[in-house]
């Protein structure tokens, strides 16, 4: 069926009210629902962001749960008809309690993907809310959309839709703790408790947050969408799902979802983004840092100088370090290594030697942090090596594999000896500490790897914690 990012706007004025008409805010708007035997009951709303891909609050799919039903069901609404969704899978972040090691705190955003459960429509296009990552500004108006919780009787909609308006009044970029554990913002403005997971979305009609929670007699909280980036996902629609794991950015990337604005993510599954001046400063204003946070974190002055007079040697440090790192693998953890490549696992038993080779130089350097002592500067720093080239030399009469291999990998024969040559590209989280008087670099030490996989298996590959104390090794 055809895709549309089409944005409903509504009128500035402050208060809650029903909408004129069901279908105003378009299909994207999904009521979250429990099945029984002759009636649908709605509890909550949802907003659908991608084919088969939706946001809705947590609380309202633990109280789907929490009533017997089975799963919940997702119902969409064009005019004469409705399209039902079921869930396949459905993830959120969590942290661990501070008060209770053995509990985790669940964030109340929830990513879900879902299978079409009924008749299609595909002459009415699939309804879609495009995306910003956004900290809304204090003062700023925000429009929250949801059901009433409303029942559907023998095939009848008893549904109204509605839409609430108000100011932000407060934020919380690193949430409210345990409470609310994903970044959020206050609002005044009314909600009823059907529109719980519903969207918030800015002047744009652009969907910036979900209703999570609200108090007799206002505020109402939001939790904005920034967390829904990080998550993985197994994906229902052709093109995501013969991917395995999916994500938003990756949607994005294949054109079947919608982000305002400059979004990324690393293969860490950190996510970055620009923010206005404006909202820059009102995170800073919002974060308080520890002394240790703030120790640790460079002014933008500071770590320009220091990238200018020093970037260059440490780019060099790290990428023979990182090299002789590799080279130092002891055969098991080597094969780790290439287990991301098509490299058959049988093909590397029996190798008498490898050596490494830096093809592509380092990459997209980033400082993480720098922390200071009395004369060291402790530096944490992220950069891809654009390729490193592995050659492994296996006798002949020990070799177990085919004459070919195929992908991107080399194999020759020299004498009794069988020559694997294999392309890897990856990306390194390291550390490496810097004497302010001598002006030297040491006890460099890798602190996370993934590999990318080959085109045919194209998500990123984390490798083990084994790996890693290996490395530091």
């Amino acid at each position: 069926m055809p895709l549309s990012w089409k944005t409903s706007l509504f009128a500035a004025e402050d208060g809650i009210g029903p909408l004129a008409s069901l279908y105003d805010a378009g299909d994207a708007l999904v009521a979250v629902a429990k099945m029984e035997e002759r009636e649908i009951t709605i509890l909550g709303s949802g907003v659908m962001v991608g084919p088969g891909l939706l946001l809705t609050a947590t609380h309202v799919i633990e109280e789907c749960m929490a009533v017997g039903a089975i799963s919940p069901v997702f119902l969409t609404f064009l005019p004469g008809a409705a399209r039902a969704w079921l869930p396949q899978e459905i993830v959120a972040s969590s942290v661990v309690s501070k008060f209770d090691e053995t509990r985790d705190v669940i964030s109340d955003l929830s990513l879900i993907s879902c299978t079409l459960n009924s008749a299609a429509y595909e002459t009415s296009p699939l309804m879609l809310a495009p995306m910003q990552i956004a900290l809304p500004l204090v003062g700023q108006r925000l429009w929250a959309l949801g059901f009433r919780h409303q029942r559907i009787e023998d095939g009848t909609a008893l549904v109204s839709l509605m839409v609430s308006l108000g100011l932000v009044t407060a934020v919380f970029p690193c949430g409210r703790g345990e409470r609310m554990i994903s970044p959020c913002c206050e609002v005044e403005m009314d909600v009823l408790g059907g529109m719980s997971g519903g969207p918030v979305l800015n002047s744009d009609g652009l969907l910036v947050g979900i209703v999570s929670s609200s108090f007799d007699g206002r505020p109402s909280y939001i939790t904005l969408i920034w967390d829904a980036f990080q998550l993985n996902l197994k994906g229902t629609v052709p093109k995501l799902a013969r991917h395995g794991k999916t994500s938003l950015l990756h949607a994005r990337a294949m054109g079947l979802v919608k982000v305002k604005g400059q979004v990324s993510r690393n293969p860490w599954g950190d996510v970055k983004f620009v923010l206005s001046d404006a909202e820059l400063r009102l995170l800073a204003r919002s974060t308080p840092l520890s002394a240790r946070d703030r120790k640790a974190w460079p002014e933008e002055n500071e770590l320009k100088a220091f990238v200018g007079k020093w970037g260059a040697h440490m780019e060099a440090i790290a990428g023979e370090s990182t090299i002789a790192a590799l080279e130092k693998l002891s055969s098991r953890e080597m094969r780790k290594f290439l287990r991301s490549t098509n490299v058959p696992w049988r093909c590397l038993r029996g190798f008498a030697s490898f050596s490494v080779l830096d093809f592509g130089g380092i990459q997209d350097l980033e400082i993480i942090r720098m922390e200071h002592t009395v004369d060291q500067i402790s530096i944490e720093l992220s950069y891809e090596l654009a390729g490193f080239l592995w050659t492994i030399r296996i006798p002949q009469s020990k070799y177990q594999g085919s004459e070919s291999i195929g992908g991107f990998v080399f194999l020759e024969m020299q004498d009794d000896i069988v020559v694997i040559e294999v392309m890897q590209k990856g990306y390194f989280k390291a550390r490496i500490e810097f004497d302010q008087t001598t002006g030297q670099f040491s006890n460099f030490s890798i602190l996370s790897v993934a590999l990318e996989r080959p085109r045919s298996q194209r998500m990123p590959s984390v490798i083990c914690q084994e790996l890693i104390a290996q490395l530091r090794g």
